[in-house]
């Protein structure tokens, strides 16, 4: 679909999604997804609002320079936060759902179960540690992986 009234087309001459100010806008947003608890506090809209852009500019921009949507890298962070804490805590279930900003216990455990195939009951106990598994996403650029 065309960009809405007074946003150029991702990729055109002069968007910031086709050149370094949509690399900027995803680095701002990189850094907001790194302050300690924003797992459980941001959104799409939240992060746009927050640096001043729209929530289309900001997904063209995340996705241009890292590949992935704005909400997957949200997803990412909210699940290796709740690893992170069933690793190395021993908060209960419902306090990490809390802690990684959901209200409900079992909507998180279903989250968790899609986003890493366990649920945190069977995570915490095979973690031995290890809180990084295959279907982890790095939010660093393409050319930046392995």
């Amino acid at each position: 679909p065309p960009p809405p009234p007074g946003e150029p087309a991702v990729g055109a001459p002069g968007s910031a999604a086709g050149g370094t100010a949509a690399a900027a806008v995803a680095e701002e947003f990189r850094r907001l997804l790194a302050r300690p608890g924003a797992a459980a506090e941001l959104s799409v809209r939240t992060c746009a609002l927050e640096l001043g852009v729209s929530v289309g500019h900001l997904s063209a921009a995340v996705r241009a320079a890292t590949g992935l949507t704005p909400g997957q890298l949200i997803r990412h962070a909210q699940v290796l936060e709740a690893k992170r804490l069933l690793a190395g805590t021993g908060l209960t279930v419902g306090r990490v759902a809390r802690e990684v900003g959901f209200a409900d216990p079992a909507y998180f455990c279903r989250f968790f179960r899609r986003e890493t195939g366990a649920s945190p009951g069977e995570f915490r106990r095979g973690a031995s540690g290890n809180h990084h598994g295959p279907r982890d996403l790095s939010i660093d650029p393409p050319e930046c992986r392995p």
